[in-house]
């Protein structure tokens, strides 16, 4: 991406009327200049669930949630390494044994994740599918890793506008979407007898043989719908 090219897209970003709609104004962009079939911003407030804060379409979104249901997928390989992780022929990708089926059903045949970190500080993943295989080439991975350091800064932007302490809404809405696990993990937790660790893995196998989100299941168990048994 030329300096100049670079220089365009930011300079309409500022004139974007809603600065809340800036991530999803970004995903478009993404979409559209970097030759990919769409684009998320994945946020990941702990270790291992990564949720979408913003999409340039569903296949986008769900290729990042499909990572919270299965707790695998580029989005969190990106963050823990803080390292690009590009995965151009998802078919015959074998270090994702439940995400890659899944997304390969979804429609995604490539996936790419770039980590969001300033400093020591990490937070998340820009994440891209193709709904075919292929790399992104060099030139185009050099224009995303530009992309992902204006998503960060859209990012700790938005967080800025809030008092300390708080979390800006888009931030929140994705906290509010997560709760409903962690509430459902305490109580399938008693249910079986058993840790967090392995109650959260029984409701995403729930959810897995189901073919359902893990949100449903979860909500499931918290409204007292679902019970797991012994």
């Amino acid at each position: 991406m030329t300096s100049r090219r670079l220089a365009r897209i930011l300079d309409r970003l500022g004139k974007v009327d809603d600065p809340d709609a800036s991530l999803e104004w970004l995903c478009a962009t993404c979409a559209r200049e970097l030759g990919v079939s769409g684009a998320a911003v994945a946020l990941i407030l702990s270790g291992h669930d990564p949720g979408h804060i913003a999409a340039s379409d569903d296949l986008a979104a769900a290729v990042v949630d499909l990572q919270f249901g299965t707790g695998e997928g580029p989005a969190i390989d990106a963050h823990h390494s803080r390292r690009a992780v590009l995965e151009p022929e998802l078919r015959s990708a074998v270090r994702w044994p439940a995400f890659g089926p899944e997304a390969l059903a979804a429609g995604a045949a490539a996936v790419f994740a770039l980590p969001l970190q300033v400093g020591a500080a990490r937070f998340g993943a820009l994440t891209f599918y193709r709904d075919r295989p292929g790399p992104l080439g060099e030139d185009v991975l050099s224009d995303a890793l530009a992309m992902a350091d204006v998503a960060c800064e859209i990012t700790l932007g938005l967080q800025a506008q809030v008092p300390p302490g708080s979390l800006h809404q888009i931030l929140g809405q994705l906290v509010d979407r997560r709760t409903v696990l962690y509430q459902a993990t305490g109580m399938v937790v008693a249910q079986l007898d058993v840790g967090p660790g392995e109650a959260t893995a029984a409701i995403r196998a729930r959810a897995y043989a189901t073919g359902r989100p893990v949100g449903e299941v979860a909500a499931d168990v918290v409204a007292r719908r679902l019970r797991f048994e012994r």
